[in-house]
């Protein structure tokens, strides 16, 4: 009864998360003093000075740096209409910005590469984690051109939009100048980019996903910018352009009915626009006509049918209906399109184990950790399969292959444990179990699980401890280990 109990829970964990790990890490970090943190993100942090074509500053916005080579992340919009750029360190030094590696237009992201020394690159990891309501974030950059401003506050909604993905309302203050910050969790990583505001009485901020960063797939020929500016002042109307923008604004407020006017009169003016066919399809998805909005959807692909990203958004709202054979189709077309689209692999895999049909799920992963080794949530959701259909000792390898990358996960331990038990190594279960509430006091599932340890043990004081615990945290489960104990 008690593997039962623990398989459901995993089975929970296998469809319902979203991310491959929800962190907390009880440290001086996430207790109130965010000093430590500050001093590690603000040297990766830039200032993004954009010039004009007569060299004249005509924007400024921030950005930060993913890794060694150079590469640094700020908003598509921070660079539109740029035709030179620099960027301003943390020790007052400047470089300039010398090409275009990957763009995200729905998502407002864009990757550059900045000619400056190794020596002199300061970075900040990203993660795929993504936060919940109530986290604590941080966020660095340049409101109003103010260098190196930090803010602080949490996270104060979620939601999803159709194409872009996630984007989350924050209580931390931004102003012109904030776009391409960091937002930070309090382990260090980046979990968004500073993307837009909202003034309707107060201003409401929002930053996308990180997972958008991790998504961007470099373009076969990488361009100057004023290349690039070139070529997106060929394809985009200026007409087009500010009826987009003004759609957006109504749609991020749920106002679906009066963005609808803006997105449809930009696919009239330019039928082969694919950010206006985007836009219209997301209002359609808010006034729940899903059909017309697969429509919209579509349109994308008949613009541009030799693009992996087309289908593959076209598959996550299919799968948002829960179509799944039309969500698994668009997901192989993508991947035609692009043998090497991880995003596409990766949630076919997510599919297919909601299918319950493993072996194809965890042939899909393999092809993720084919295209990427080291990402952790492809290892976790490969152990999550091996769990369910028995094969404890695969499952711990894989396990233990998600924490060398993601170290401090409750979610991954938690699981390690389970299938440490189902080797029947309870020493080794329980250590795992110890680790997970270590790494967060708050994961309900391995408090439930140690209850009933505890009372495998005759400890029914210990037992109740945790029943204690879970009140707060999960009633529902409180419940179910109540009556166990009595």
């Amino acid at each position: 009864m008690r593997l039962k109990i623990i398989m459901l829970f995993t089975i929970f964990v296998f469809l319902f998360m979203t991310g491959c790990t929800r962190l907390y890490n009880k440290t001086e970090l996430s207790t109130g003093h965010i000093a430590p943190l500050v001093k590690k993100i603000q040297p990766a942090v830039v200032t993004v000075v954009v010039y004009d074509v007569n060299r004249e500053v005509s924007n400024l916005g921030s950005g930060f740096f993913i890794d060694k080579k150079g590469y640094l992340i700020t908003n598509y919009h921070v660079l539109k209409g740029s035709y030179a750029a620099d960027v301003k360190t943390y020790d007052g030094k400047e470089y300039p910005i010398e090409l275009v590696v990957a763009e995200n237009i729905p998502s407002d992201l864009i990757k550059v590469w900045v000619k400056i020394p190794e020596s002199s690159i300061h970075w900040i990891p990203v993660t795929e984690t993504e936060p919940s309501i109530a986290d604590r974030v941080v966020v660095v950059g340049s409101p109003l051109g103010l260098e190196q401003t930090v803010s602080e506050g949490i996270v104060s909604a979620v939601r999803e939009l159709p194409v872009v993905g996630k984007v989350f309302q924050l209580s931390a203050p931004i102003s012109p100048g904030s776009s391409g910050s960091p937002v930070v969790n309090m382990r260090g990583k980046v979990v968004g980019v500073v993307s837009f505001q909202a003034a309707m009485g107060q201003n409401l901020n929002f930053a996308v996903s990180s997972k958008g960063i991790l998504d961007l797939k470099h373009s076969e020929t990488s361009k100057t910018l004023s290349e690039w500016t070139y070529d997106i002042n060929m394809r985009t109307p200026k007409l087009v352009e500010k009826l987009c923008k003004e759609g957006f604004n109504f749609s991020i407020r749920g106002e679906f009915k009066d963005a609808l006017n803006y997105f449809q009169e930009a696919t009239e003016k330019s039928p082969n626009d694919t950010v206006a066919w985007y836009g219209l399809g997301s209002c359609y998805d808010g006034l729940d006509q899903p059909e017309e909005a697969l429509e919209a959807f579509k349109q994308v692909i008949r613009i541009d049918p030799k693009n992996a990203v087309s289908y593959f958004n076209l598959a996550r709202y299919y799968r948002k209906l829960g179509r799944y054979e039309k969500a698994i189709e668009a997901y192989y077309q993508a991947i035609e399109a692009d043998p090497d689209h991880a995003p596409s692999y990766f949630d076919l895999g997510m599919v297919y184990g909601e299918l319950e049909e493993f072996k194809n799920s965890e042939k899909a992963f393999k092809q993720v950790l084919r295209i990427n080794p080291d990402h952790a949530p492809t290892h976790f959701y490969i152990g999550l399969i091996y769990n369910n259909i028995g094969q404890y000792d695969a499952a711990v390898t894989s396990y233990k292959k998600a924490l060398k990358i993601e170290p401090d996960s409750a979610p991954i331990l938690y699981n390690l444990g389970i299938a440490y038990g189902g080797l029947g190594d309870s020493k080794a279960e329980i250590e795992a179990f110890k680790q997970a509430i270590r790494v967060n006091p708050d994961f309900a599932p391995t408090h439930y699980n140690m209850g009933l340890i505890y009372l495998n043990h005759s400890d029914k004081a210990a037992a109740l401890q945790e029943y204690k615990i879970l009140k707060e945290l999960n009633p529902d489960m409180a419940e179910m280990l109540f009556k166990k104990i009595y």
